[in-house]
């Protein structure tokens, strides 16, 4: 069995790990797996400006090999830059092939998706089913077949012409008959299958209005090239109720010049921005560490919930500590193991808990 790699991007981490899931329990033909990038990695993709394709494609082979996989194995990344080669000023897609100095690395620019669906006017509630269009796109040329120019609603839709990428996502995506007898032809019928799973998905696209919104907007928080690597040494994740805590902890770590997002510190920078995106994309790229003040109405509140998962989503790509709980009660929250260490906010004075952060601090340069 073949294996895939697939960035695992932070605007859709896990909406492509579920379909993941389901393109490896329905074909045995290739095993895909998805990847976390590190910081390094994610500051060369997911910060703005512009990338030559072949810079691209050494990117992709490096994050195969330090992922553990020879160059045998497809991989294929996400970057927020535009793509350009030669003459062409900008890409949507580019592919490397077998014989190539970094061998079979694809690349998909999701600066040219958002400004394509942000120009339309319609198609936005398919913005994700693209991304998975494009995914199957690259399988299907990997397997052999090649893109035509017509559009016919098909995967293998070239689309000079991109507003008609909405043909082949309204009705599909599928393969047209000429490329049906052709993938039958090759005997790659894994492939229909592949395409069975992002189809269903079509039914219940409204599902994918959050991640949409995500994907689409274009006022990140991203870091900068020119950046220091952080904007925060701590953000403090906690549910509405449980404000007082956070603020008590939030003044006295402002009073030790130790940098704190603090939503209550950041009412001017917060107004008016889409907090879905800019708390997810702060929670997985924008604090050395995230408190976390774990209880009862931590575990209920759907915000936090977001908060929590975006955490989690860094701490998984982490080899250290990233989250630091505070117990405010014995709440079991989601994902927060009983072996994890912990301080109790009744059992520690704040200053004691604000020189925990600064030794950690210390530690972590």
């Amino acid at each position: 069995m073949d294996n895939v790699l697939l960035h695992l991007h932070p605007d859709f981490s896990e909406e492509l790990e579920r379909v993941i899931l389901n393109w490896n329990s329905v074909q045995t033909e290739k095993r895909f797996i998805g990847v976390h990038l590190k910081r390094d990695f994610e500051k060369s993709l997911l910060t703005k400006g512009a990338i030559e394709l072949t810079k691209a494609f050494q990117l992709g082979a490096q994050i195969r090999t330090e992922s553990g996989f020879s160059p045998d194995n497809g991989i294929l990344i996400f970057t927020e830059k535009r793509i350009f080669e030669g003459n062409y000023y900008q890409l949507y897609y580019g592919g490397s092939e077998e014989t190539d100095p970094y061998p079979i690395v694809d690349v998909v620019s999701l600066d040219f998706i958002r400004n394509l669906f942000n120009q339309l006017k319609k198609g936005k509630d398919y913005v994700f089913q693209a991304i998975l269009s494009n995914i199957l796109n690259a399988q299907a040329q990997g397997a052999g077949l090649l893109t035509h120019d017509d559009t016919r609603g098909c995967i293998l839709d070239f689309c000079n012409y991109m507003p008609d990428i909405l043909v082949g996502l309204e009705n599909g995506p599928k393969f047209c008959p000429k490329d049906i007898l052709n993938v039958k032809k090759l005997h790659k019928e894994y492939l229909f299958e592949l395409a069975e799973v992002v189809e269903k998905r079509r039914y219940k696209i409204d599902n994918d209005k959050e991640v949409n919104t995500r994907i689409l907007s274009s006022e990140k928080p991203r870091l900068e090239e020119n950046a220091s690597e952080f904007d925060y040494d701590v953000a403090l994740s906690f549910a509405g109720e449980d404000r007082r805590y956070a603020e008590e902890l939030a003044k006295e770590l402002k009073h030790q010049n130790i940098k704190v997002f603090y939503d209550g510190f950041e009412k001017a920078n917060l107004w008016g921005q889409d907090l879905l995106v800019y708390l997810s994309d702060l929670y997985r790229l924008r604090a050395k560490f995230c408190i976390m003040f774990l209880s009862n109405h931590y575990a209920k509140k759907l915000w936090t919930n977001h908060e929590r998962q975006a955490a989690q989503n860094r701490a998984f790509k982490e080899s250290r500590e990233y989250i630091l709980p505070i117990r405010l009660d014995d709440t079991i929250i989601p994902g927060i193991l009983d072996t994890v260490g912990y301080l109790n906010w009744h059992e520690e004075r704040v200053t004691d808990i604000a020189e925990c952060i600064r030794q950690k601090l210390l530690i972590r340069r």
